[in-house]
């Protein structure tokens, strides 16, 4: 995955715009496949926001919003089946990529507030006990 990616952001004519559209894109066609294949795009794209941000450069904030949010709510979706782990990375992964939206920290704030209202399993479990 990386590899491609590299290969696509190298492409002189590939613009970071075009490139957050096609990152969208294949986060929107790979959410329905196995676990570790829209994990892995989800942490490429965490990471190229990042890399962006150290060298002055952001992603659309459209396409950054539309990312973030799908991300919490993949996450949300994987905790109301009980995938705590995979939740919990998912909404690390938006909140990360909500830092750097540039909207003042609106949205991070407000997804940091709805993910403290959630109820981990393995922390109920050790309360249990």
């Amino acid at each position: 995955m990386r590899e491609l990616v590299n290969q696509i952001w190298n492409l002189e004519h590939f613009s970071d715009e075009k490139l957050a559209k096609y990152m969208r894109c294949l986060l929107k066609v790979t959410l329905p496949m196995e676990h570790k294949i829209p994990l892995n795009v989800i942490e490429e794209i965490s990471t190229m926001v990042k890399e962006l941000a150290n060298r002055k450069k952001h992603f659309p904030p459209l396409e950054l919003e539309w990312i973030t949010i799908t991300a919490f709510n993949h996450g949300v979706d994987l905790y109301g089946i009980h995938e705590d782990e995979l939740s919990k990375a998912w909404a690390s992964h938006a909140l990360t990529i909500a830092h750097y939206l540039g909207d003042g920290g609106e949205l991070e704030r407000q997804l940091q507030d709805k993910y403290t209202k959630l109820k981990w399993d393995d922390i109920q479990a050790a309360d249990e006990t």
